[in-house]
Order: structure tokens, then sequence, then C-alpha cells
């Protein structure tokens, strides 16, 4: 009987804890009904004001060019001349890999890059608040996307304020990276011709002792000397030529429409953001009037006693113990011999 008992208490206890959290439900909910007015006009307050904000701003254009590396170079970084169905294999990861792609991103967001177009376009001046060429930085990025796709190829969408200058700038990020990949391939091209010509000199020198050397070793250092001879020629062309080191798959184009600003959806983030921020701030002060109530009936509590302390200290005679002192009646005689009534 104890255990069932038991079992039945528990039973009613969790019976009354639901019950109790279903109460608090309702009360938040009856809260937020009852300052259901605030809320609303708080969204919709938010809302006006985000639409006038974004409609305020001023209209922006994007033009974006999208670039491939030339076969050429794939070819060239593949090794596929000389390796066959190997290369043909390096061609087809260096495609899949993006490798180069990534290299072209890498340039693209280089600071040598930024600082040229800044000076090219005069961004110092264009853009507004600024006082640093880091801040001209800060910002030409913040305009600029550059990203790769799946296939290996490179795409960068400016956006501007001018729909001519955002073709522009996209454009000239193509010539920058054209311009950049020379100078690096350049500088290449010539650490590998002075290698090769030092090989050439240390070979050479060994010829000048060729009675010392066998021969078969001569043999050999002859045609190393003549392998060295048509690297080295090709090493001058490579150097002396000036081959696009980039396709542009698609070119920049001037923008004939604006970007859109979103106002919609920013409107409707913003009314949400209001409805959390109302239905907190309707909570918040039905604390607040509970709480003073609470404090008010409180001191009313306190007064009220206080009153009847006062008033029992009143009507209680000194040492009385809350009771009235009771006087003996004094028993008198009447005329006739009888005691007198009261």
């Amino acid at each position: 009987m104890t255990d069932e008992r038991m079992g039945v208490h528990r039973l009613s206890s969790a019976g009354g804890s639901a019950d109790d959290e279903e109460i608090n439900l309702l009360d938040y909910l009856r809260v937020i009904w009852r300052r259901r007015q605030m809320i609303l006009r708080l969204c919709a307050v938010t809302m006006m004001l985000t639409v006038i904000v974004m409609c305020a701003k001023p209209r922006q254009y994007r033009s974006s060019v999208t670039i491939v590396p030339p076969l050429e170079i794939l070819e060239k970084e593949a090794g596929v001349g000389g390796l066959g169905a190997m290369g043909n294999s390096m061609l087809r990861g260096i495609m899949d890999g993006g490798s180069i792609a990534g290299m072209y991103v890498e340039i693209l967001e280089s600071r040598e890059v930024a600082d040229s177009l800044i000076g090219r376009f005069h961004l110092m001046e264009v853009y507004e608040g600024v006082q640093h060429r880091a801040d001209a930085r800060e910002r030409l990025t913040k305009n600029t996307k550059i990203g790769t796709t799946d296939g290996g190829a490179v795409k960068i969408a400016v956006t501007d304020l001018d729909p001519n200058r955002a073709a522009a700038i996209a454009g000239a990020y193509v010539e920058e990276l054209d311009r950049q990949n020379k100078r690096l391939s350049a500088g290449q091209a010539t650490s590998k011709r002075m290698f090769l010509e030092n090989r050439l000199k240390e070979i050479e020198q060994r010829f000048s002792r060729i009675e010392n050397i066998p021969a078969h070793e001569a043999r050999v250092q002859e045609m190393l000397y003549e392998l060295l001879i048509r690297e080295l020629e090709l090493a001058k062309i490579e150097e002396a030529r000036s081959m696009p080191t980039i396709q542009v798959l698609d070119d920049a184009e001037v923008p004939e429409l604006p970007v859109g600003r979103g106002t919609i959806k920013k409107a409707m983030l913003a009314g949400i953001a209001a409805l959390m921020f109302g239905t907190f701030l309707a909570l918040t002060l039905e604390y607040l009037r509970e709480t003073k109530q609470a404090g008010l009936a409180r001191e009313f509590e306190r007064a009220t006693r206080r009153r009847k302390a006062i008033h029992s200290g009143r009507t209680d005679p000194p040492g009385g113990n809350g009771q009235q002192k009771q006087e003996p009646v004094e028993a008198t005689e009447g005329p006739a011999g009888r005691p007198a009534g009261p």
C-alpha cells in the first residue's frame, strides 16, 4: 500500500509540473496578446525604416569577366609533349585540381595588383571617406568578388556606382593578371637561361682537359653539351617571346541594369528581428509590472500591520496583557435593608 501511495504521489507531482508548465506557457501567450499592439507597431516601424534606408542607397552596377588558362600553358605544366599518355593524365589532373586557377586567384588578390588598379582609376578620389591607400584596397576588395568554377575557370565580378567604371576595372584585372604572369614567366625563363649557360661553361672547361678524360665519358659529355645547347636556344626564345598567358572566355561588358538591393528580403529579416525583440520587451515590461505590484502589496501589508499594532497599543491599558481590569462591585443596602441593585 505504501508503494502504491508513493507511485500515486509521483504521478500527481508529474501531472502537477506539466500543468504548471502549461499554465506558464499560457501566461506568456496572454502577455504577448495583451501587448500585441506594441509588438506590431515595432515590427511595422522597423520594416518601414529598413525600406526607406534601402531605397535611399545609390544603385550599384556589376560587371563580370571569365578567364581560363591557355591550353599551351596547361600542356607545358603537365609535360604532355614528352610524356605521352602520362602527360595527358597529368594534364587532366591539373585541369581538375584547378591549381593554375588557384594561382591566378592569388595573383588577382595580391597587393601589387590592387595598388596598380587604385592608381590607374584614381580610386583614392573616387571612393568617399578614403584617406589612406589601405582603406582604398579594402574598399576595392569589398567591391570585387573573385572565385573559381569547377571547370578551372576564374570569374571576376566588380561592383561600382558607375557601370562604365565597373566594366573597366573588371577588364583591368585581366590585363594586370596577364602582365604579372609574363613578368613571372620571364623571370623563370631568365633563371633557366642563366643555369644552362653556367652548365655549358663547366662542360667547356672539362673539354679543355679532354686528353685526361676516358673516351666513353668524353662521348657522354659531348652529347650533354649538344643537349644543353638546344635547351639554351629554347630558353632564349621563351625569354624573348611575349605570348598571352590567359584566355578570356566572357569579356567584361557595361551593365545595363543595376544590382538588386534586396529590399524585401532585408525588410522581412528586420521584421523578424523586431518581432523577437518586441516579444522580449513585452515579457520584460510585464515582469517589471508584476514586481512593482508585488512590492506595493508588501508595503500595503506592512502598513496595515503597523496600523493594527498602533491601534492595539492605544486600546490596551498599560500592563494589562490585552485584558481590561475589572473593578469590584460593592453591595449597598437599600432603604428596606435589601441590597441595592447596581
